[in-house]
């Protein structure tokens, strides 16, 4: 299978449902999923990066189950203890002060609603985004995604009031200079509402921002009173080794969308932002039916005690800084010119190919040894690991062992702790 070969989707099912494999999935346990034949696969996709504590986390159950048994939905017919508490957990851990949060659904709900609130609080009408972003794929969030021009195909006109610089993935030169470029010849400053960014891109090819880069769009921010929103749907609650990414240059965003990995696979976002900024909406001017749901609560509360108590965000940086270690190795020794770059932070390590086919054959490789990665970046060149936040070394293991061997070109073999 290629990445143009698209596995059927079923009779009932449209065909926009790219199911990247043939395998039929019955049940996840911890690190891995497990097919209906029995046949195990470690997960290094992790509902892209969803099951943060990995599948079925007994915590996360037996929260679900407990908060099923009480109250599965009430919207916002009375106040919750619940929501209030886990709203109060979330602006604790902000990487901001003075935070509140809005309670979402998904991740391209979290960035529309700090779309829409950028503009209303600050009266300002242009927003600024980075090549290679990829913010959501409703039509508010896609106008400010640039990721792959397939994801806008068909669905112009993209809304208005966005503009596009580089995205800093080597050095900051180039960059400042187009936003200099862009407020002398596009849009003055005081006419920007905010710059939204990813700490490190996702769908554009797991790329961390060039050191210095956030300290410096912070500064600019700051000199044209312009507000910093930081999209961390991918690389927040711990992904990337600090709760936050935007905590590796210890800057503070006025606002931070979030989703993914909150609630362990339940479908959950948040937007987080200055306090100020949220109180801007009156009663009624955004809302949603679903946000904040109690079984979302629940399980996103569960979530975050096995983030802290398990110390989540220490083993991705450790599990992290092996795999890039032992990948680059491997490219070192192995690959020739096949492989451009082993990148990433914590547990978002991106492997980039010369090309999508040599990313294809890689893919295919690993999936024969049962290790499943996902693609990223314009032309699928990008083979991307985003395991749960809870391997283990074996597991490193399994990756790096099933990674050579697929560098060599030989048969599939059986790896150190892999099943039979």
């Amino acid at each position: 299978m290629t990445t143009t070969q698209i596995p059927d989707a079923g009779a009932f099912l449209p065909r926009v449902y790219a199911f990247s494999t043939t395998l039929t999935i019955d049940r996840g346990e911890g690190y891995e999923l497990i097919a209906d034949d029995g046949s195990r696969y470690l997960d290094c996709i992790s509902g892209f990066g969803a099951n943060s504590t990995g599948h079925c986390h007994p915590r996360v159950v037996a929260a679900l189950q407990a908060q099923a048994e009480r109250l599965l939905h009430i919207s916002i017919v009375g106040r919750r203890t619940d929501l209030e508490a886990y709203a109060e957990r979330l602006a604790r851990v902000a990487p901001m002060p003075h935070a509140k949060v809005y309670f979402t659904n998904s991740g391209t709900e979290s960035v529309e609603a700090a779309l829409k609130l950028v503009r209303y609080a600050s009266a300002r009408p242009i927003v600024v985004a980075f090549e290679g972003g990829f913010h959501g794929r409703t039509l508010g969030s896609l106008s400010v995604t640039s990721s792959k021009a397939t994801m806008h195909a068909g669905h112009e006109p993209m809304g208005g009031g966005v503009f596009t610089v580089p995205y800093p993935r080597r050095e900051l030169g180039p960059t400042l200079e187009a936003i200099d470029n862009l407020f002398l010849m596009r849009s003055v400053p005081s006419r920007v509402s905010a710059f939204i960014v990813e700490p490190i891109l996702g769908e554009g090819g797991y790329q961390p921002a060039a050191p210095g880069f956030l300290t410096a769009l912070r500064k600019i921010c700051d000199r044209y009173g312009i507000l910093l929103v930081v999209d961390e749907v991918q690389s927040g609650f711990a992904r990337s080794g600090r709760m936050w990414a935007v905590e590796h240059e210890g800057v503070e965003p006025d606002l931070v969308t979030t989703a993914k990995g909150i609630a362990s696979g339940v479908p959950m976002g948040a937007l987080i932002a200055r306090a100020h900024l949220l109180d801007a909406w009156p009663p009624g001017a955004h809302g949603n039916t679903y946000g904040g749901n109690p079984l979302a609560v629940a399980a996103a509360s569960a979530t975050l005690d096995v983030i802290e108590q398990e110390e989540l965000a220490a083993n991705a940086q450790a599990r992290g800084e092996e795999l890039l270690l032992g990948l680059r190795d491997l490219a070192g020794q192995t690959a020739g010119e096949t492989i451009v770059d082993v990148r990433g932070r914590g547990l978002m390590v991106g492997i980039e190919f010369n090309s999508s086919d040599a990313a294809s054959a890689m893919y295919r490789a690993l999936l024969a040894q049962r290790v499943i990665c996902g693609f990223c970046g314009p032309s699928n060149e990008v083979l991307r690991l985003s395991p749960p936040l809870i391997i283990d070394r074996t597991a490193v293991t399994r990756i790096l062992d099933a990674f050579a061997s697929g560098l060599e070109g030989n048969s599939p073999r059986k790896s150190r702790g892999a099943d039979p």
